[in-house]
This record gives C-alpha cells, sequence and structure tokens, in this order.
C-alpha cells in the first residue's frame, strides 16, 4: 500500500471509516481529515490531516496532499471548498453536491427530468416567521391537509422533517415550532404532500467517470422515527413487482446522467398502494440502505465508489438468488448518554460492523449487522440471528448504562 494512490475522506463518522477501510483492502492510501483522533474514521486510517471539514484552509491543506478526495457527508460547505482552489479534486463534482445538499433542489431536478414525486410547495425567500407561518395556513388548509415541512438543507436521519397528520390547530402549532427552529438556525423550510405510501424502497447506485452505471437490487427499507432500521432484500423476492425495480434502475440512471455524477449515490422511494413509485430523496454518496453489499456476495458499495473515481472497471452488483438484510444498531431509547458496548458473540451466517463510537445515546448509529444466505428459503433464520443479536446486544448495553449510572452515583455521594 506504501505505493498506492493518496486519497483523501472528508469526513471522520461511520461512512468515512468504511471507505478508509476499503481503500486499504484496494491499496489505496487514505487520508482522512478529522479533528478527533479518535474518530470512528481516524482509528482505522493511519494518515491524517487535522482540521475542520468547512474550514477553507484546512480542506486546503487536505486537498494538497492527496490525488482527489471523495465525501462522507453532502453538508459540506461548497463555498469553502470553491475557495480553496482545489475543488476539482473532489468527487462527486461540486456541481453535483450543491444540487443534492438542498433537497428542495432535489425537488427541482426531479421534476425537471420528469421523475415523479411529492407535490412540494416553496416558502417565500427571505419571510420572516410571521410570513412563514401565513404560508403554511394556505397551503395546508389552515392545518386540515396532511403535509410534510422539511429542512432545505442540513435534515438528516429524521432530523430537519416534521410529518403532519391535518389535525388543525396542533400541527399549526408545530409547524410554528418547526419554523421558528428554522429560522433560528438559518435554514430555508419548504412543504410537500404526505404520500400514503404502503412501503418505503431504496436503491444504490454507482456511476464511472466514463457515464456506465451500475444499481444493487432494490430493496424494503424500514424506518423508525425517520432513521433507517432495517433494509431486507431483493424486493422483487419480497412481494414487490419486477417493474419497479426497472423504474428505479431508470430514475438512478436519469439521475445520474442529469448531473453527471460520479461514484455512488442512493435513491429512496415511496411504494403507494395504488401502484405508484415516488422518489422521496437522493443522497449523493455511500448510503446506510447500502451496508448489506459489505456481505451480499458482491462488490460492496465502498469499493464501488473508490472504482468509480478511481476510473476502475466497476465490480459486480448482482446478488444472486438468496436473500440478504441489514440490522442497524441504534443507541436504545430512552437510554442516557453512556459509553457504547460492542456485541458480543455471534450468529451463524451474519457479519458485526461496529464505528467505534465512544458513545451512546437514543438513536445513534452504533453499527450494523448484516445477514446473508444463498438460500432464500433460509430467511427467516437469517432474520432471526440478526433480531436475537440486536436483541443481546440492547440488553447489554442496558445494563452498562445501569452500572455507569450506579458509579456516577456512588462518585457523587464520595465526594
Amino acid at each position: 500500500m506504501a505505493d498506492g494512490p493518496r486519497w483523501g475522506i472528508i469526513g471522520d463518522g461511520q461512512l468515512a471509516r468504511m471507505l478508509a477501510i476499503e481503500a486499504c483492502a484496494m491499496g489505496i492510501r487514505p487520508v482522512v481529515l478529522t479533528s478527533d483522533p479518535d474518530s470512528p474514521a481516524a482509528q482505522v486510517s493511519p494518515l491524517q490531516v487535522p482540521g475542520k471539514l468547512n474550514n477553507c484552509d484546512d480542506l486546503r491543506t487536505l486537498l494538497n496532499q492527496v490525488d482527489g478526495a471523495v465525501i462522507e457527508s453532502e453538508f459540506i460547505d461548497c463555498d469553502a471548498l470553491e475557495a480553496t482552489g482545489l475543488a476539482h479534486k473532489v468527487f462527486p463534482a461540486i456541481t453535483a453536491i450543491k444540487v443534492l445538499q438542498n433537497k428542495l433542489q432535489q425537488k427541482k431536478l426531479l421534476r425537471t427530468i420528469g421523475l415523479l414525486t411529492a407535490d412540494f410547495y416553496e416558502a417565500p425567500k427571505d419571510a420572516d416567521s410571521d410570513a412563514l407561518r401565513d404560508w403554511f395556513r394556505t397551503i395546508s388548509d389552515n392545518g386540515t391537509k396532511p403535509i410534510v415541512l422539511k429542512f432545505a438543507t442540513l435534515g438528516y436521519d429524521g432530523k430537519g422533517v416534521l410529518v403532519l397528520d391535518g389535525q388543525g390547530s396542533s400541527d399549526l402549532a408545530r409547524a410554528a415550532n418547526f419554523i421558528d427552529l428554522a429560522q433560528q438556525r438559518g435554514i430555508r423550510v419548504f412543504a410537500e404532500d404526505k404520500i400514503p405510501f404502503e412501503k418505503e424502497l431504496a436503491m444504490i447506485a454507482v456511476r464511472g467517470r466514463d457515464g456506465s452505471v451500475k444499481t444493487w437490487p432494490l430493496v424494503i427499507s424500514e424506518q423508525r422515527q425517520g432513521i433507517c432500521e432495517k433494509v431486507m432484500g431483493p424486493a422483487t423476492r419480497l412481494g414487490v413487482r419486477s417493474n419497479y425495480e426497472n423504474q428505479a434502475r431508470a430514475a438512478c440512471e436519469s439521475i445520474g446522467a442529469q448531473i453527471k455524477i460520479t461514484g455512488v449515490y442512493a435513491l429512496e422511494f415511496f411504494l403507494t398502494g395504488d401502484g405508484h413509485l415516488f422518489v422521496n430523496e437522493i443522497a449523493p454518496r455511500v448510503h446506510n440502505s447500502g451496508h448489506y453489499t459489505q456481505d451480499a456476495g458482491c462488490a460492496s458499495q465502498f469499493q464501488n465508489h473508490w472504482r468509480a473515481v478511481l476510473s476502475l472497471p466497476l465490480g459486480n452488483t448482482t446478488t444472486g438468488p438468496g436473500f440478504f438484510a441489514m440490522q442497524n444498531l441504534l443507541g436504545p431509547p430512552g437510554s442516557p448518554t453512556s459509553e457504547s458496548v460492542p456485541p458480543s458473540g455471534s450468529q451463524p451466517a451474519i457479519t458485526i460492523h461496529w464505528y467505534g463510537k465512544k458513545t451512546s445515546s437514543p438513536g445513534r448509529k452504533l453499527g450494523h449487522v448484516n445477514g446473508y444466505t444463498p438460500d432464500f428459503q433460509a430467511r427467516d433464520e437469517v432474520l432471526s440471528a440478526l433480531q436475537e443479536t440486536r436483541r443481546k446486544w440492547q440488553e447489554d448495553q442496558m445494563h452498562q448504562n445501569k452500572a455507569l449510572m450506579a458509579q456516577r452515583g456512588n462518585d457523587r455521594d464520595n465526594n
């Protein structure tokens, strides 16, 4: 690896960690930009540039040391990146990042391409909170129409999203609080119609520098409070008709061609009871719904991301006739902030991926468990193994919390 190419990773969380691990396996020397030498990515990358992700000087220092760089998150400061004079080294291109880091711009892109997405409502620019409340009253029929309010930027894992069911005055009050929060943070809001979906689906795609596109299978995604909890697939073996996979693949190809993205990107979909497939959101990076690719008998999303940006042939994205699933390990609900505890033991047909985060809090992504079997009929055994691993881990986590709280109590008593 000493003679391999040096590539930067702008970010230091779990996605950066898995990108760094895969880079090392491929003979690439990853260089992580991080302000914490014990961050998830820094733990597995011996080459680091100390600094902040949105600091122009720190970004320039990183980019001067590498052949190119990838992003962990689309929430990068594009102005700071452009000011380095080295933005051409970053993948995906900054033009694609600018569009996809803004969910309102995503909606406009989908309309331009002609892809089905929820009807959306653009809030007036530079409006104060009172004007935005009036705007919401109008588009929601005074709070009686189901509406989803969203931050245009910086929303993720259910944050920056407010789902309203048309409850009248209570919706108006919740919307007002959401709008005030966005105003305090200087974030623009928009709204879209709430889609009465039956299933949430996702597809991971990769596009090479030459414009070639490959997609992994369409998957079923289960969410809890806006956070991905479980992914299963292939969706077409689990009751989802193959025409939806074809539609999803076509959507991936259209979006990739329109913004000329290089690397892995993800599309999330709503499938309705009347048979319509709505594009919900797009992520210009490796994605939680693609973690199953690490152990499903194909090239992982992390490997293909590197292949794409290095102009290498894209790897195999087919998973065969078997069954795969991914279970996120989320900080237990109601738990206080505490040390995170890695899962102990193992189950057949599963692989644990731990992120090395030092603390746990409710809903925080601490790791995930992949399950795979080449025999689709054995899928229940895989799901049971995933559930048992999560159950045991949550039990260990709660015991650790109780022990820490007792220790803190003893420390207070002794002081």
